[in-house]
């Protein structure tokens, strides 16, 4: 998934405001299969709620709001910054 009107790709990891403004940390790219570390659960082919699994697209955490999913791209997903392992830009 890309971010939109902009050519970089969204990655797990990405520091991203959400919702009209609410920071965030992309920690699973489900498009790829990729989280970062502590969330390898989400990386699950099990059904959850409503029969579905999370299989494609974005999952992002915030402290306001917890998790969100996106599983298209959406203009709300604005990229600030990457960052490490240690929560640190890189």
């Amino acid at each position: 998934m890309r971010y939109v009107n902009e050519e970089r790709s969204i990655q797990a990891g990405d520091s991203v405001l959400v919702e009209g403004g609410v920071k965030g940390v992309v920690v699973c790219d489900f498009d790829h299969w990729t989280c970062l570390s502590g969330y390898e659960s989400w990386l699950s082919k099990v059904e959850v709620v409503g029969g579905a699994s999370l299989s494609s697209g974005i999952l992002v955490e915030t402290s306001e709001i917890g998790m969100v999913h996106y599983a298209e791209p959406d203009d709300e997903i604005v990229f600030i910054a990457c960052i490490d392992a240690d929560h640190r830009p890189r």
